[in-house]
């Protein structure tokens, strides 16, 4: 298993410079992590492990929102065939695209279950 040390950090402290606070040769490798802030602890492997994996499945449960995007007819298309069609015409043109690309909802319990096995990969 590869855990991305860099993405959590941005997400947690973004106002943070790499080339001043903190760098990292191996963004997969928490040893590698240098952190030279003041007044701000040095997050904890597991807290930017569990930070990625939450960041990472956000971005998969999303990800039908790009695919959708992409597939909608252009704006005035839908309108042209709204004015010449009729709104049902449309409607199924929509959901035709929301049928492919069904919307996912973040389920809380398969992102403990994917923290958990993390925190597990960390342990041994």
């Amino acid at each position: 298993m590869r855990i991305d040390y860099v993405t959590p950090i941005f997400d947690l402290y973004p106002k943070l410079r790499m080339d001043i606070h903190w760098s990292i040769k191996n963004p997969f490798d928490y040893d590698t992590l240098e952190w030279n802030v003041e007044n701000v602890e040095k997050p904890s492997q597991a807290v930017l492990a569990e930070k990625s994996v939450e960041i990472y499945y956000e971005q998969e449960v999303n990800e039908y929102k790009g695919q959708r995007g992409g597939s909608y007819p252009k704006l005035e298309d839908q309108l042209d065939q709204i004015y010449h069609e009729g709104i049902d015409a449309w409607k199924a043109t929509i959901q035709e695209v929301k049928d492919t690309y069904p919307k996912i909802l973040l389920d809380s319990e398969e992102l403990q279950r994917r923290k958990q096995e993390v925190l597990n990969f960390l342990v041994k």
